[in-house]
């Protein structure tokens, strides 16, 4: 298949989605620098850059880097999360050898979320002791429960022992990981991101794919193998 016609099975496949993605309230200012410096240094993989290896799944060489930018407070980034992107995970990262892709998720929090700052402040401090998928699982899976109660500690404390729910909170107290999450809201900013979930198909020639909104994973699965056939 030629540039043309995945250029094509894209525009159908964000035709499909389009009518999904679209969000209330627009796009508001981007927030204000908190002017500290990152914890750890971002990595750039295939030219694309600012990835917090901690927040990141697969090979550091892959033929395709997929960007995930996804509010916890999103109830279509709850369904994406369970339906495709555990499904993308399996497929191409832990189920595939060798490992052809690098799966980035990036904080995008709409403003209208009162609590997706605590839950992304909180997921990525758990990233930061290896315990991501954990809180991302529990975060998503009791979305509605701590929407209601305000209560995401409670959520991220459950998924961890205390001895981890420690370290997590100290990071959260920090504030030393802020400046990852702001540089990925500055990032979904500057495509722009016009709803959530939102994901960006890069491939190593610099080309780059976004799809929006809930899709049907057969139908993106699909268009992945392609480009890994074609990249």
């Amino acid at each position: 298949m030629n540039r043309s016609a995945l250029g094509l099975s894209l525009a159908l496949m964000l035709g499909c989605a389009a009518a999904a993605a679209a969000r209330p309230g627009g796009r508001t200012t981007t927030p204000e620098s908190t002017g500290k410096s990152p914890a750890i240094s971002a990595i750039s993989v295939n030219g694309v850059a600012d990835i917090d290896p901690a927040k990141a799944f697969g090979s550091r060489e892959p033929v395709l880097v997929l960007e995930v930018f996804s509010d916890f407070q999103c109830p279509m980034c709850k369904e994406f999360y369970e339906r495709t992107l555990t499904r993308l995970m399996k497929d191409y990262v832990t189920g595939m050898s060798p490992c052809k892709v690098y799966i980035v998720h990036r904080d995008f929090m709409w403003p209208y979320h009162a609590y997706s700052p605590l839950a992304a402040s909180y997921s990525r401090a758990a990233a930061h002791i290896g315990k991501c998928a954990e809180v991302e699982a529990a975060l998503f899976a009791n979305q509605q429960k701590w929407e209601s109660s305000g209560d995401v500690r409670g959520t991220v404390a459950a998924a961890l022992s205390p001895a981890e729910m420690k370290k997590v909170e100290r990071l959260v107290e920090s504030r030393s990981l802020e400046p990852l999450i702001e540089r990925d809201q500055q990032l979904g900013w500057a495509l722009p991101v016009r709803g959530t979930p939102t994901l960006v198909i890069h491939t190593r020639d610099g080309h780059a794919y976004p799809v929006t909104g809930t899709l049907s994973y057969d139908l993106l699965r699909s268009f992945i193998d392609e480009l890994l056939r074609h990249s």
